[in-house]
């Protein structure tokens, strides 16, 4: 293990806390159905890096932080309510690149139908001179658990 500074050490727990919480903003950004909220597009450009990729658990493969954004409104529209959580991260930082390892647990309702699904989230970041950017979201499928109907999907 190679010996660090005090000053490298505080640089890089200041990269993971300002991971913990862009990644925070794009679950609230995301966020919708309660007080009025409604998902936030306009806020993507902040999030993400302009050349970002962001692929679901489906297989379907957005790049560019101005599609994911136009993406958004449709990709949700069924949706009534959703509550991302990003837990339990692994963050590597390397320079100006970071790995982030995340579950993801979203609590959602559509069709008045509510229901809980945990994912993975595997996300790549990059330093830009704006701060942390989202590069890559790859969402992969866990489990859900449908509410009305007591079973499992």
């Amino acid at each position: 293990m190679t010996a660090t500074t005090l000053e490298e050490r505080v640089l890089r727990l200041e990269d993971i806390e300002a991971i913990r919480d862009l990644t925070a903003r794009y679950a609230d950004a995301i966020n919708k159905g309660w007080n009025g909220k409604t998902v936030d597009a306009e806020a993507i450009p902040d999030i993400f890096a302009a050349d970002a990729r962001w692929e679901g658990f489906d297989g379907e493969v957005t790049h560019g932080a101005d599609a994911i954004a136009a993406v958004l409104p449709k990709a949700t529209s069924v949706v009534q309510l959703s509550m991302h959580t990003f837990l339990n991260p692994v963050i590597t930082v390397d320079g100006d690149t970071a790995t982030g390892d995340w579950l993801m647990w979203v609590g959602s309702v559509m069709a008045d139908n509510p229901r809980s699904v945990h994912m993975s989230a595997d996300m790549t970041y990059t330093r830009t001179d704006k701060g942390w950017r989202i590069q890559t979201v790859l969402i992969g499928f866990g489990t859900m658990v449908r509410g009305s109907d007591g079973g499992t999907a």
